[in-house]
């Protein structure tokens, strides 16, 4: 991408309080607005959201939709004539979209102004091009800034322990857990989710590679493996007894018996791991057979 984005960006009220919207199409919409300061349009790909704000590509996909979808953002495609692909595409970012009678979409009880406007449409030259040659933030420096606000070596020390690995305190995996927690999920959640896939991955060879937090903490893998976690039922606490029974140690083909069969409550469609899960049990029965 050749745009160099202005130093300042636009997040005008309506897109402020418009409770339809998340925070990161908002966010996005102020990006465009940056973006779109030389030309009055912004020809950024998804695929440079995505690396922005570290989320996948069908994430910002979703976004702009409903930035057009709610009059914020006039979406205009140009295509090979010959094979009809996308050869590029321009985000206009509009200030004034026609504000239905529905107020209850904005904050509040009365709504805002339905005559908002905020000229960006007309190029900003004034004051954003006087600066518009100004660096960006350097990422080290704004990094250190997020060290300082959260521990990340205490924290990632923490997984470590929680789940029996050894990540480094890297500026990538930094980057990973800042991401996801901006997403709004707990450090609880994060320390969960690693422990349980690693657990579940570390006596699987083929498995066990992927126990590396650009996996784990991967967007869209992440809001996966958490619904996976959240799926299986918090173990009942045991009832007193006055002589306390040793409770029997799982067989470890028995845990793997386990997790698969949890594996396929969410994911019926695996044949992979189906066909794995009666392997075992067959296994299993023509052991017990010869036991017998």
């Amino acid at each position: 991408m050749n745009e160099q984005p202005s130093y300042y960006s636009i997040l005008t009220a309506n897109v402020r309080y418009d409770k339809r919207l998340k925070a990161n199409e908002k966010l996005l919409f102020s990006e465009i607005t940056a973006l779109s300061n030389k030309n009055g349009y912004c020809i950024a790909k998804n695929s440079y959201f995505a690396r922005l704000y570290d989320v996948a590509v069908e994430t910002v996909s979703r976004w702009v939709s409903h930035l057009v979808k709610y009059g914020y953002l006039k979406r205009e495609e140009i295509r090979d004539d010959k094979t009809n692909e996308i050869i590029e595409r321009k985000l206009y970012p509009i200030t004034n979209p026609k504000i239905e009678d529905n107020s209850d979409r904005f904050c509040g009880t009365g709504g805002i102004d339905k005559k908002i406007n905020t000229p960006i449409d007309e190029k900003i030259k004034e004051n954003i091009t006087s600066i518009n040659n100004i660096n960006m933030l350097d990422k080290d420096n704004s990094e250190v800034s997020n060290t300082n606000r959260f521990n990340y070596s205490k924290f990632i020390n923490s997984i470590n322990e929680e789940a029996n690995t050894n990540f480094r305190n890297s500026s990538n995996n930094r980057k990973l857990i800042h991401a996801r927690l901006a997403d709004g999920y707990t450090e609880e959640e994060l320390i969960k989710v690693i422990k349980f896939k690693a657990n579940q991955w570390k006596d699987n060879e083929k498995m066990k590679k992927y126990i590396v937090l650009t996996t784990l903490l991967r967007p869209s893998n992440f809001d996966k493996y958490i619904q996976e976690v959240e799926s299986i039922p918090e173990p009942q606490e045991k009832r007193k007894r006055k002589v306390p029974l040793k409770e029997k140690e799982r067989d470890p083909i028995e845990e793997k018996i386990y997790q698969y069969k949890l594996f396929l409550k969410e994911h019926p469609d695996n044949e992979k791991i189906r066909k794995e899960l009666e392997r075992l049990e067959r296994n299993r029965t023509e052991n017990s057979g010869d036991v017998a």
